[in-house]
């Protein structure tokens, strides 16, 4: 059996950035982990991921860019699957499993585009009330 992989990152130690191909998916093993997207010149925190949650599994399917970064908010460590390991074992489920798998993550990176839009917009709302609120204040 092969040695499980562990890496450790320090407080705001990118893990995996979007936009880059990366083959390697991740079990956080302790810690938190913020999931981030990039809209336009902007940063939305779409995701806290802690103890026993894993991403970077759409890595492990298809050969795409990151759909959104991941940052450790404290100390983390992970476990770390690469893509030749998973293959291995994907080879003993079923073939139309794939064709399943795939499906869901596409599925998976649009939920991921439209909740990063919607952190958008929730961030705009909350710096408009601020304003009002300080307006209200100072009137």
């Amino acid at each position: 059996m092969d040695t499980p992989i562990v890496e450790r990152y320090s407080d705001g130690q990118v893990i995996l950035t979007e936009g880059v191909v990366s083959q390697k998916a991740y079990i956080i093993i302790s810690g938190e982990v913020a999931i981030t997207k990039k809209i336009g010149n902007r940063n939305v925190t779409v995701g806290m991921l802690k103890e026993g949650d894993v991403f970077g599994e759409m890595g492990l399917f298809q050969d795409k860019m990151r759909s959104a970064s991941a940052m450790a908010k404290g100390d983390v460590s992970v476990g770390v699957i690469d893509k030749e390991r998973f293959n291995s074992l994907l080879l003993r489920c079923p073939g139309d499993m794939k064709i399943i798998i795939n499906s869901l993550i596409d599925r998976l990176r649009g939920a991921t585009d439209k909740l990063a839009a919607i952190g958008l917009k929730l961030e705009q709302a909350k710096r408009s009330i601020e304003a009002l609120s300080t307006k209200e204040d100072l009137d």
